[in-house]
C-alpha cells in the first residue's frame, strides 16, 4: 500500500533567478485585479497577468528531434504582495523580491509571489522621450 500524504514531505523548488534571466525580468501587464489573502495570512496586493517580452533561454529539442519553443510572447500570472504600486494594462514591469516561502509549482502550473513591481515604462510612454 503507497504512502498517504506525501505531498508534506516533497518540495519542489523554482529557480527564479534562472528565469528571470532569461525573460531579462521585463513583462508587459496584460491584466489585473486585486488580491485578498482569503487566510489574512499574506497582504493584500494585486494579481497580475503579464505577457513574456524576451525568452534568451535554449530549451533544447523535443522526442522527435525539432528544437522546442521558448516562452517569448507567452503569459502568466504572479501575484504582487502590496499595493504600493499599481501598474496599469500595457506598462513595462520588472519583478521584485520573489516571495519563495510562498510560491510553489504543482505539476506544471507555477503560483508565482512577489512583494513588489517596479514600473520601467509606463503605458503610453515614449522610449527616450
Amino acid at each position: 500500500m503507497p504512502l498517504a500524504n506525501t505531498y508534506i514531505f516533497t518540495e519542489t523548488k523554482i529557480n527564479i533567478d534562472k528565469m528571470l534571466k532569461a525573460f531579462k525580468n521585463q513583462f508587459r501587464v496584460v491584466a489585473s485585479r486585486l488580491y485578498e489573502d482569503k487566510k489574512g495570512n499574506l497582504p493584500d496586493g494585486y494579481v497580475y497577468t503579464l505577457l513574456v517580452l524576451y525568452d534568451d533561454l535554449d530549451y533544447g529539442v523535443d522526442k522527435q528531434g525539432k528544437p522546442r519553443d521558448n516562452n517569448q510572447y507567452q503569459t502568466f500570472d504572479v501575484t504582487v504582495l502590496n499595493r504600493e504600486h499599481v501598474a496599469k494594462k500595457g506598462d513595462t514591469v520588472q519583478l521584485i523580491g520573489f516571495d519563495s516561502e510562498h510560491s510553489y509549482a504543482i505539476s506544471f502550473d507555477l503560483l508565482l509571489r512577489f512583494t513588489d513591481i517596479k514600473i520601467l515604462q509606463p503605458q503610453g510612454a515614449k522610449p527616450n522621450a
